[in-house]
């Protein structure tokens, strides 16, 4: 929200390109689905024009940009073709409609992605653990933002130096997302990032050779039961390959 109230832009529909920014939103309806929703065709979004469009004519180059309360943009996808098919307004509210979009069949699979990019979008900054707050099926929507937001700001797949002690509570990890939730965080601090899987994890390793440091994992065995074994062995296997000293309580 603005200082008047309002909410603030969170979306830009951008021509990539030339970086020119058409379409902003205040939210955009049908995009965030759950993975296994059929793919959408209506999409709603709920702004206004800023540049020329037409009905009834695509829209080419577009990149969708979620955007701060500064208007900076801290996490980006890739639409490529966006069909405008109509307008709608806003049940008594002149001037807060928007347009009914296709985005031919592209869907984020991240149901509740929308309203953790609007946290994150606040310019409050964010504390540590916040992300456990969310019900677990959501963990996996809040990793994809850490690591869709990580990138688009400019940071790289690498541990950035925040101590040389990194502690996980196994009591938070709750699944295999939020086992990364946990890493991420213990690494580089609230919202950081440090792997989305096995891969993930090896090259963010690899970029991090120069900066040595040791994990203390607390309740571990609560953790390798519900994120897995497999994937708490081989974990461990990773992060010990690179040099990781690993204490398990």
């Amino acid at each position: 929200m603005s200082e008047n109230g309002s909410v603030v832009p969170l979306y830009h529909l951008v021509e990539e390109e030339s970086g020119t920014v058409i379409i902003v939103a205040r939210e955009i309806g049908g995009f965030f689905v759950e993975s296994d929703h059929a793919q959408s065709e209506d999409i709603f979004i709920f702004g206004s024009a800023r540049e020329p469009v037409r009905l009834g004519k695509d829209l080419s180059d577009v990149e969708l940009r979620v955007v701060n309360s500064l208007g900076s943009a801290i996490g980006s996808y890739y639409i490529g073709r966006v069909g405008l098919c109509s307008t709608f307004e806003g049940k008594g509210s002149p001037g807060q409609g928007g347009f009914v979009a296709t985005f031919y069949g592209y869907t984020c699979p991240y149901v509740t992605a929308g309203a953790i990019w609007r946290r994150w979008a606040s310019g409050t900054p964010l504390v540590k653990g916040e992300w456990v707050r969310y019900p677990v099926e959501s963990h996996g929507s809040w990793l994809h933002v850490v690591q869709n937001s990580w990138f688009e700001t400019g940071h790289a797949a690498k541990r950035y130096d925040v101590g040389e002690i990194c502690l996980i509570d196994g009591r938070q990890i709750l699944s295999e997302s939020s086992f990364y939730c946990a890493l991420g965080e213990s690494i580089n601090g609230p919202g950081g990032y440090f792997g989305s899987t096995l891969d993930g994890l090896a090259d963010c390793l690899a970029s991090s050779r120069n900066a040595p440091f040791k994990l203390m994992w607390e309740h571990f065995s609560g953790a390798q039961e519900r994120m897995g074994a497999s994937l708490a062995a081989s974990a461990m296997d990773v992060l010990r390959e690179f040099g990781v000293d690993v204490t398990l309580r």
